[in-house]
């Protein structure tokens, strides 16, 4: 990975984004004027949560039933002259215009409301595109040569999201046996049949990602990198599994294997990849999932990395679990060569995080691909590492958007721990560590952090402003999850007393720290 030179930026969810237009949720609309507070406070890289389609009511952005294209769920309806055209906000009905205003307001995403609401406006508009614009107006033809250009992504996406909503979203597998093994006639067939509906699940994509280059654009001229979130695997009722149950394969389900924190591992009930089968056709699949990712974005953080080295299934003969491959030599081998392909031409961030073997790490260090150092976990038998020490070849970091915020973790945290946080860290010198997350204390975290030898710094939003909001706690369910919101419009993050306050703060410790 060529070298990006010490910069910072924010991890915050696209969803977590709130301004005066959206419909209750995070959109591409809200990120201009955080992109502007960005500028403000020197910070040069949004790491975002993936935006790849997700089940449908299903909040998670892990939930993927797609390892291509965009989650429809964030167009921006303002910005789609469709849903103008189709008479906008004032075309709602009394029930919906009462929702909307009851989602705007609620202090995190309500996906009770918002769901119904998108889709309702989507259908709206892409109706009023039906009757206007199809098949020969100009709208229509651009739809239509960037459909072209997708292949066979898109039309298998749209095809299998438009059979799965015919048919109640019931799985693949349990389609008719002609469509579940997508014998060429039955394919056919449907996509006749279905013509209509497989163009509008095209069409959301095509919109979506129309309005996410024009947010590319805008990061570009404030001088913002993009950084997206790549899944290791995607969901077993999903078009990619479904077209391609030959290298995505559900014979075993895919997990984590026993170790100090859970003495039988962990299944997470997904598919896994078939590497020895995808290698055959010259990775064909991967290749094409990594360039419409690097297209997408500037750099990418792969998620469980370590599963490009060795995965651990679990099926009726090992229900207990196996890695395959089934020997470190090959582990090193595919580690090595599958990281080198997703990282052709494009900027990477290995997610190297829980207990990981001493060689990814070694391997992914020679790769020169950035690995991660969260401050709180990084420390040899009860004594933190300076952070000043950390490698260039890095990313460090207060927090995930799977742990509680820094200032949650301080104050739960014993005071055995905080004083030894304090004793390494130089920017705790003077900084009385007690139990209270004070200013000084908050300064001192993102300075310690800022100021580390990593060549990236990324700070969660919660953490720079010093709030206790999680993003998700892991195995948990409930409408907490994923339903972060920040408090103010984005349009108004350098108006506002805290967060203007943030922006100037932040931007006196990040050119400090010579980012």
């Amino acid at each position: 990975m060529s070298s990006t030179g010490r910069l910072s930026g924010l991890l915050l969810p696209l969803f977590s984004l709130r301004s005066k237009t959206d419909f209750g949720i995070g959109d591409f609309g809200g990120l201009d004027g955080l992109l502007r507070w960005m500028e403000a406070a020197r910070q040069r890289m949004l790491m975002l949560l993936p935006l790849l389609p997700t089940a449908p009511g299903d909040p998670s952005p892990y939930a993927t039933r797609s390892a291509f294209g965009l989650n429809a769920l964030f167009i921006h309806l303002e910005s789609l002259p469709e849903f103008h055209a189709s008479g906008g906000e004032a075309a709602l009905s009394p029930d919906e215009q009462r929702m909307l205003a009851e989602a705007r307001a609620a202090p995190r995403v309500r996906y009770d409301l918002v769901f119904p609401l998108k889709n309702a406006a989507f259908r709206r508009a892409f109706d009023h595109f039906e009757r206007t614009e199809w098949p020969k107006g100009p709208r229509a033809q651009q739809f239509a040569a960037w459909r072209q250009q997708q292949g066979e992504w898109l039309e298998s996406y749209a095809l299998y999201t438009a059979i799965s909503s015919e048919r109640n979203q019931a799985p693949w597998w349990e389609w008719p046996e002609p469509l579940k093994n997508r014998e060429p006639q039955a394919i056919q067939a449907e996509t006749q049949r279905l013509e209509r509906e497989v163009r509008y699940h095209a069409w959301l994509q095509w919109v979506a990602e129309t309005q996410w280059n024009e947010m590319r654009a805008l990061a570009k001229k404030r001088d913002v990198l993009l950084c997206g979130d790549e899944p290791f695997i995607i969901g077993q009722d999903s078009s990619d599994v479904w077209a391609h149950p030959d290298i995505l394969r559900r014979d075993a389900r895919l997990g984590v294997p026993p170790d100090d924190f859970s003495a039988t591992g962990q299944d997470w009930g997904l598919p896994y990849f078939d590497f020895a089968e995808m290698e055959k056709g010259d990775y064909g699949w991967l290749k094409s999932r990594a360039a419409k990712a690097a297209s997408y974005y500037d750099l990418r953080r792969v998620d469980h990395a370590v599963g490009y080295f060795r995965q651990w299934i679990r099926d009726e003969k090992t229900p207990t679990g196996r890695f395959v491959p089934d020997n470190e030599e090959q582990w090193k081998l595919y580690g090595e060569r599958h990281f080198r392909l997703l990282s052709k031409g494009a900027g990477i961030v290995a997610e190297d995080l829980g207990v990981i073997p001493p060689f990814v790490r070694t391997i992914l260090r020679d790769l020169n691909l950035p690995g991660y150092r969260v401050l709180r976990w990084e420390r040899d038998d009860g004594v933190y590492r300076d952070p000043h020490a950390y490698p260039p070849a890095s990313l460090v970091t207060t927090g995930t958007h799977d742990t509680e915020p820094v200032a949650d973790w301080w104050e739960s945290a014993s005071d055995g721990e905080r004083q030894a946080m304090a004793r390494v860290y130089p920017e705790f010198q003077g900084v009385a560590a007690t139990r209270e997350f004070t200013p000084a204390v908050h300064r001192a975290t993102l300075a310690a952090a800022l100021n580390a030898g990593s060549d990236l710094c990324v700070l969660p939003w919660q953490d720079v402003l010093g709030t206790k909001d999680r993003i998700n706690l892991p195995g948990s369910v409930g409408d907490s999850n994923w339903a972060y919101r920040i408090a103010q419009n984005t349009e108004d993050l350098l108006t506002h007393e805290e967060t203007r306050g943030a922006a100037d703060r932040l931007g006196l410790l990040t050119a400090s720290a010579r980012r």
